[in-house]
């Protein structure tokens, strides 16, 4: 039985392939690749975005991530054996309590919560064997699986523990605007909402300090 040379495991070590799940402008992987320069880990990413000119724009910003254009849902089932670390932040629309008002006052625009969202909560609990988490705004309805985290307005379910992750600079979802996007102009692409697509993004820093927490627990 042969054993790998110690340099080749410590260069494994080293090396991370991550999965940025429903990837969006990828507000969540902002400092990723400053967080792992300082622990001297070397990251692949590859990022699945359904919106073709989402998914542009994400290409633009993170040149070096392999970004596909396609169903997250369907990617993370076929493929989550993979990666070592997996971040999901699936849409969150037809969970927060704008759509519990929008359902209580519009009949004609009603929509069931996408509850795929649990699905995929469980799958990953279920079958991956690595670190993960899902992210999604804290619900108008009690959540079917109890998270990991609350943390500012967004819960979070994780294969490792998330306690005391908290900072007062998190950013205030209504007040945000086009112009706090300043990576590079979104004027090329053609982005049906540019303002919701920015307001999708996961807050810098709760990304930054997620992924730090997930390096600690290693």
């Amino acid at each position: 039985m042969g054993y790998l040379p110690l340099r080749q495991i410590w260069q494994r070590e080293r090396e991370m392939k991550i999965l940025n799940l429903f990837a969006g402008l990828g507000g969540n992987r902002k400092y990723w690749d400053e967080v792992a320069r300082e622990k001297g880990i070397n990251i692949e990413v590859t990022a699945v975005e359904f919106d073709p000119e989402v998914a542009k724009a994400y290409a633009k910003r993170y040149p070096n991530d392999n970004v596909i254009v396609g169903d997250a849902w369907d990617y993370a089932a076929k493929n989550y054996l993979d990666f070592d670390f997996i971040w999901a932040s699936p849409p969150c629309q037809s969970h927060s309590r704008l759509n519990f008002c929008n359902n209580s006052r519009n009949e004609t625009t009603r929509v069931l919560p996408d509850f795929r969202l649990y699905e995929l909560i469980s799958y990953l609990k279920t079958f991956c064997k690595k670190a993960f988490v899902v992210e999604n705004v804290v619900p108008y309805y009690d959540p079917l699986i109890k998270p990991t985290a609350e943390i500012g307005r967004h819960y979070f379910w994780s294969s490792f523990a998330l306690d005391e992750i908290n900072t007062p600079a998190f950013r205030v979802i209504k007040h945000v605007k086009n112009a706090d996007f300043k990576d590079f102009s979104l004027d090329e692409f053609k982005i049906k909402n540019k303002r919701q697509a920015i307001r999708n993004e996961v807050d810098y820093e709760i990304g930054k300090k997620i992924f730090e927490r997930y390096l600690e627990s290693r």
